[in-house]
């Protein structure tokens, strides 16, 4: 019995074949657990890395201030 939703894959190589590869990387690299989180997109993402950075240079000049 044919179940509802299934499809059959597109030949490799081929044009949908190529764009059904590209729509599950980017599936895959949007998961929150992915195996690169640099590929992981979002404005708290990026917020949080620069806020990171600045406590850290804040951080370096403090300490060549107090020696």
């Amino acid at each position: 019995m044919k179940r509802k939703g299934r499809s059959h894959l597109p030949k490799a190589g081929t044009r949908p074949d190529l764009e059904h590869e590209l729509d599950a990387r980017r599936t895959e690299a949007l998961h929150p657990f992915s195996t690169d989180p640099w590929r992981r997109r979002g404005a708290s993402f990026r917020i949080l890395a620069i806020v990171v950075a600045v406590v850290v240079v804040i951080g370096v000049i403090a300490l060549i201030a107090a020696t």
